[in-house]
């Protein structure tokens, strides 16, 4: 003989897969936005770092001199 389930443990079994649900569905979505992240490159996200100038071209950039 089967004891039926209260409403209380019938809510409770419900809320339980309901967190399951939403644990699976945050996984999917981490695992996308995972594989798009992958997909950038890092000169797209990042700046280039500026040209480092001799001492000589930094006197001819300040002197104005082509």
């Amino acid at each position: 003989m089967t004891k039926k389930k209260s409403k209380l443990e019938a809510e409770i079994d419900w809320l339980k897969n309901e967190m399951e649900k939403d644990l699976k569905e945050l996984d999917v979505d981490k695992t996308k936005l995972i594989n798009q992240i992958k997909k950038f490159k890092k000169e797209e996200i990042l700046p280039k770092k500026p040209k480092k100038l001799t001492i000589w071209q930094k006197i001819k950039k300040i002197l104005k001199i082509s």
